[in-house]
């Protein structure tokens, strides 16, 4: 049985309000570089980025380990949720157009997950797994840096590394056929209370809240209003993108 590390059941039904919506453009231009037959999505969470694979794919296949997460997606005719972990995905050999991972890819046994892209893509079909870092705040970045790194960067878990080092740490297989990923640019515009149910989200502030009793969000909700005092007053708020892309033979 695969274990894997579960840092998102408890805060499931927070995770499906908060976390930032992919641009549409991603998947259009991931539609294009592939056949819209059948979609794979690995780690699919509350389901957010198979919802939108499902206006471009005739059927998608979303999978995550975690029951919670599952039973907090949202239902879609075209969309197939199951249980299941990156590395035994119960999906038929060479069935698949192309595979998306979201945000996810960092948590898992690297090897074993490419091994299951190769026995699960069709020849030529698309793997296309992508992250995003610590994110931009109009006019309140050092506040967020210092929240970030000294307040609950301790409590990251190692994985974490991952994001910051932008997956270049990821040994990529010598199968994966490399290519250009979409051009497209992720952003939100936010009030000051959804930014913060976003940072609630955090693994890291999961584990500081386990491990003190307290939860720190209210520490960087004191810290911003020195430099966002209307919290109702929107502000853009942009992530770094990246990709690991690239076809089967």
């Amino acid at each position: 049985m695969i274990q894997f590390k579960d840092h998102f059941s408890r805060q499931s039904g927070d995770y499906a309000k908060f976390r930032p919506h992919y641009p549409v453009e991603l998947f259009d231009q991931l539609s294009r570089m592939c056949s819209n037959q059948s979609a794979l999505d690995i780690g699919t969470g509350n389901g957010q980025c198979a919802h939108e694979l499902a206006r471009f794919f005739k059927t998608v296949i979303a999978i995550d380990p975690s029951e919670n997460q599952i039973a907090h997606a949202r239902l879609h005719p075209s969309i197939q949720f199951r249980v299941a972990p990156a590395e035994k995905t119960g999906c038929e050999d060479e069935s698949m157009d192309l595979i998306t991972v979201a945000q996810a890819l960092h948590w898992f046994d690297h090897k074993r997950f490419f091994a299951e892209t190769f026995r699960v893509l069709r020849p030529g079909g698309l793997l296309a797994a992508w992250g995003y870092g610590h994110h931009l705040v109009e006019g309140c970045q050092d506040a967020m840096d210092h929240y970030y790194h000294n307040v609950v960067g301790p409590y990251w878990p190692p994985e974490r590394e991952s994001i910051e080092a932008q997956y270049q740490d990821i040994e990529v297989p010598s199968w994966l056929l490399q290519t250009d990923p979409p051009v497209v640019e992720m952003k939100a515009f936010w009030d000051r209370n959804q930014l913060l149910g976003y940072i609630s989200t955090w693994s890291a502030v999961q584990k500081y809240m386990e491990e003190n009793r307290k939860d720190p969000v209210p520490l960087l909700e004191e810290a911003l209003k020195n430099c966002w005092p209307e919290a109702r007053q929107k502000r853009t708020v942009k992530w770094p993108f990246f990709f690991i892309i690239g076809r089967k033979p």
